[in-house]
């Protein structure tokens, strides 16, 4: 082979391999991953409107017809219960028993949920105790779901004299289930 020849092939040679490595330079990539974790553990949340309530049997016919009755009704929707929940949930209430000027029986005390998924016959008036009772539950998570309450005392022309009569009950909310 002549030389010039031997000088073209190796010029092509060279252009070649620097031209495969330069195209190989532009192939070359690499990659790393991010992983996003996010653990959310059972969650819930109870809100209460209009929690204290009051009702006041003064001397006239309001007081007569209340005991005539037999009971005192309060106001509808007072308290109101407001649930969240990410999965299955219960709501319970229990009563601390009357303090008052004579031992009120603390069943003398009693609720009424006229919101959705009550439990355990609250949906109409039931005897509060000193025990939790549960009185709502739902198989899944809700959000904003109300509970508007009422309360209703039993009264006795014999027993219930003349004071102040207060209970408090405790709502909690819990979740439940697997």
């Amino acid at each position: 082979m002549k030389k010039g020849t031997h000088a073209i092939i190796w010029s092509f040679l060279i252009i070649f391999v620097v031209s495969c490595s330069i195209v190989h330079a532009a192939d070359d990539s690499e990659e790393q991953v991010s992983t996003v974790t996010l653990t959310i553990h059972p969650s819930c949340q109870l809100g209460i409107v209009n929690q204290d309530v009051t009702a006041t049997l003064v001397k006239d016919s309001n007081s007569e017809t209340a005991f005539d009755a037999g009971y005192v009704e309060f106001e509808p929707d007072k308290p109101t219960l407001i649930v969240d929940s990410n999965k299955a949930w219960k709501l319970t209430a229990k009563s601390s028993g009357f303090t008052g000027p004579y031992s009120k029986q603390s069943g003398d005390l009693y609720l009424k949920d006229t919101g959705a998924n009550t439990a355990g016959g609250f949906s109409e008036y039931k005897a509060l105790s000193t025990s939790e009772q549960e009185i709502a539950s739902y198989n899944k998570g809700v959000s904003g779901e109300s509970h508007p309450c009422q309360y209703k005392v039993l009264l006795d022309w014999e027993k219930d004299i003349p004071g102040t009569y207060e209970a408090t009950i405790t709502y909690t909310l819990s979740t439940s289930g697997a």
